[in-house]
């Protein structure tokens, strides 16, 4: 009787232990397929008498499994075609770059979601947002209209909006930050507009002045909180706020925070990463409950900008001599994603992934 018993048991085990396997085996391979190696797809280089020509952007790396993907990148258009700047977007199910009309584009880190910006507007002073469902390709627009909670601001007979930009996943991909521009400074927020999920409901939270001019909020480690740059050039603090928009901390670091990848802050919350050199020549490391120094690494000169980021505890997903690739605390490079050419002109953005 007692054999019967832990003869049942031990099937019942099996077959528990068998389902979920299953499951995770099936929760892989709905994973969002990466980009394959090979050339990038609409590249270009600039050359001095600012002619545009084929440039060399080639992925050298399997970018399965791993905790960041490569989500779009921008290059440089011919302004005389009126295309002076193109996105690039992923498109899994088509296992393919694709050329857009949007200004920029955030996937959730589960690889569901993609928010779109569109480049044409709605009505004066209003927004648009495309919420795609990458796993039925339905999407449906969102208008935002930001004159709710700052006016617009006239100035020589002219009409200026506040903009709304960098959207912003959190790590459980719940919520949605957009950076919002005062409207007569660009360079100063007005706010930040965070989208809530399901139903991509959208709230101001009123922070007025910030300093936004390459960046702007980004999510701390969890979520719980958001942080930006404050202060003038030269002279800048790293602020970090709650969900209501109150400045829980601030820290006497310079530069500005890094977001992509994984984001400012490291998985476990006890280090974050500042571009802290002008022109983004290093990356600084700061310990996040002291705001002490850890290290600064300097960054390969190039002529393309920085990608800055966590790639997991203990690696930066940075720029390198070669292109963009993994880096340790001591500077050294574990291994390169892309090699791009040095008059190359292309704009990566990675998210994290779950």
């Amino acid at each position: 009787m007692l054999g019967r018993s832990v003869s049942s048991l031990v099937s019942a085990l099996a077959l528990a232990l068998a389902l979920a396997a299953a499951a995770t085996a099936a929760s892989a391979a709905a994973s969002p397929p990466q980009p394959t190696e090979g050339p990038l797809p609409g590249v270009t280089e600039g050359r001095r008498n600012s002619e545009l020509k084929k440039g060399h952007a080639t992925i050298v790396a399997d970018l399965d499994n791993r905790p960041i993907q490569l989500t779009s990148y921008g290059t440089v258009g011919d302004p005389a075609q009126g295309d002076p700047f193109v996105l690039w977007a992923w498109q899994p199910d088509r296992r393919r770059f694709v050329k857009t009309d949007y200004e920029e584009i955030a996937v959730s880190p589960d690889g569901r979601w993609t928010v779109a910006h569109l480049e044409s507007p709605g009505e004066p002073g209003e927004d648009l947002l495309r919420i795609i469902d990458r796993t039925t390709g339905k999407s449906r627009d969102v208008a935002i209209r930001l004159t709710e909670h700052t006016p617009a601001h006239t100035e020589n007979g002219g009409i200026q909006y506040p903009q709304m930009r960098w959207p912003r996943w959190s790590p459980d991909g719940r919520k949605l930050l957009f950076t919002v521009s005062l409207a007569r400074q660009g360079d100063r927020s007005a706010g930040v507009l965070i989208l809530d999920l399901p139903r991509f409901t959208p709230r101001f939270i009123k922070i007025h002045k910030a300093l936004v001019t390459v960046g702007g909020f980004e999510w701390n480690h969890d979520g719980t909180r958001f942080l930006v740059r404050h202060g003038r050039l030269g002279s800048t603090t790293v602020r970090l706020y709650d969900l209501r928009g109150k400045a829980t901390k601030e820290y006497q670091v310079r530069g500005r925070p890094g977001g992509d990848g994984r984001g400012v802050f490291s998985p476990s919350g006890k280090r974050f990463v500042t571009a802290c050199l002008p022109l983004e020549k290093a990356a600084c490391v700061w310990d996040a409950t002291t705001g002490k120094a850890v290290t600064r690494l300097p960054i390969a000169p190039s002529g393309r900008p920085t990608t800055l980021g966590w790639y997991d505890e203990k690696h930066l997903l940075i720029s390198t001599a070669a292109g963009v690739g993994i880096v340790d605390l001591r500077g050294r490079v574990t291994e390169t994603l892309l090699k791009i050419g040095r008059r190359t002109q292309v704009y990566l953005h990675f998210g994290a992934l779950k």
